[in-house]
């Protein structure tokens, strides 16, 4: 088995040993691992209960004007739906919620013996419902109005996700190294809060950083825009010890209140199986040894989130890869949740990812997240490096 390293300062070394697959092995001494801070300063969002409590209050409200004053419902399914609706709501769950309130103030008339609501008056509320949320989507990319903004929007947000996505791409590597990623937005949206930058400064060399910006969806979909071209940029500009305090500089320089991110980046020696690793505030990485079948998480001692001091250091993890070994990096998406801390977050992944490395399935980082079924609220990533 082979030892790793943990340097936490001049000279410091600590080995850590490792557990069976069934438990996680941490580094000593080292603090427990902090909850990631993009966690904890995200804005909140309406969950299901919740938007079941206000949606059960819509029908009431709904049925009683129905009974009382029929002649006013489409003004109040107006007024309550594409003003208040299209504040608290995504389209997608505005017009869900328009659909149903609509079923219940239908069956509510024809079991009163009113005449019932026409479908075509649901359907206009639903619509009207569609272009509003279309409408308010134009308005943030602040090109409308103008002729062809629409289409000129849609373009410009494509072709900058499309960036993202090329500099995200898995590079070629030497035979006996493999490379597998995977990148899920949450909610199943077009854009995501976590991205991946790689540089190969020497054909035996692969640089690579993982980050998570804070927010989810398409809000962190905007920063990861701005931050990807640099960071990638940073890569190849600076030495591997100077990138994060690099990166954490840009992000102080360029960033609000809210935009800071969390990363973990690895220089790998593709000759000897040897790396280095360092975090800034990022979920530790955990490591596989082939001979043992036991996984090490790397938790040593990180550097604050970037953005968020200006004078950080980011201490350094060593290691080696050796034949069948592997290093897994993920985002908190994949592995915290509101009924699951991390610690237990990274011991279901790594217990489901044992067989799945022992068996070098293709496509291995999406099959080791499907097995996992992540909570789809948050932007999750998981990138896998196999020696083989």
């Amino acid at each position: 088995m082979t030892g790793l390293r943990v340097a936490t300062g001049p000279g410091a070394v600590t080995d850590t040993r490792a557990l069976p697959s069934s438990r996680v092995a941490t580094g000593f001494p080292v603090p427990r691992q902090r909850v990631s801070p993009s966690r904890r300063r995200r804005r909140p969002r309406l969950g299901f209960p919740v938007r079941g409590i206000l949606l059960a209050a819509c029908s009431v409200l709904f049925a009683i004007v129905a009974a009382v004053a029929p002649p006013l419902l489409p003004v109040a399914a107006i007024l309550l739906f594409l003003v208040i609706g299209s504040a608290a709501l995504r389209p997608g769950y505005l017009l869900l919620d328009a659909g149903l309130v609509g079923l219940v103030v239908t069956v509510v008339l024809a079991l009163s013996g009113r005449q019932a609501w026409s479908g075509l008056s649901i359907g206009l509320v639903m619509i009207g419902a569609a272009v509003l949320g279309a409408v308010r989507h134009r308005e943030r990319t602040g090109l409308v109005g103008s002729v062809g903004g629409s289409a000129a929007a849609d373009a410009m947000l494509v072709d900058l996700r499309n960036r993202v996505r090329v500099q995200s791409a898995v590079p070629a590597l030497p035979i006996g190294w493999h490379l597998d990623t995977d990148l899920r937005p949450a909610h199943g949206d077009s854009f995501s809060g976590d991205f991946l930058v790689t540089a190969e400064p020497a054909p035996d060399r692969l640089e690579l950083v993982l980050v998570d910006v804070s927010g989810m969806g398409q809000v962190a979909g905007g920063r990861a825009l701005l931050l990807a071209g640099a960071f990638e940029a940073l890569l190849d500009a600076v030495p591997r010890d100077r990138f994060l305090p690099a990166a954490n500089q840009h992000v102080l320089r360029h960033g609000d209140d809210e935009g800071f991110a969390t990363a973990v980046q690895v220089s790998l020696d593709l000759s000897s199986g040897e790396f280095v690793l360092s975090g800034a505030g990022h979920p530790p990485a955990a490591h596989y040894q082939a001979g043992s079948g036991r996984w090490t998480v790397l938790n040593g001692d990180q550097g604050p989130a970037l953005g968020l001091l200006a004078e950080a250091e980011y201490p350094s993890i060593s290691g080696l890869l050796g034949r069948g070994d592997a290093l897994l990096l993920f985002t908190d998406g994949l592995v915290e949740s509101r009924r699951l801390d991390v610690w237990r977050g990274i011991d279901r992944l790594t217990g489901h990812a044992d067989a799945l490395i022992a068996r070098g399935v293709d496509g291995l980082a999406a099959r080791i997240a499907e097995a996992i079924r992540a909570e789809q609220g948050d932007d999750r990533a998981l990138v896998v490096i196999r020696r083989i």
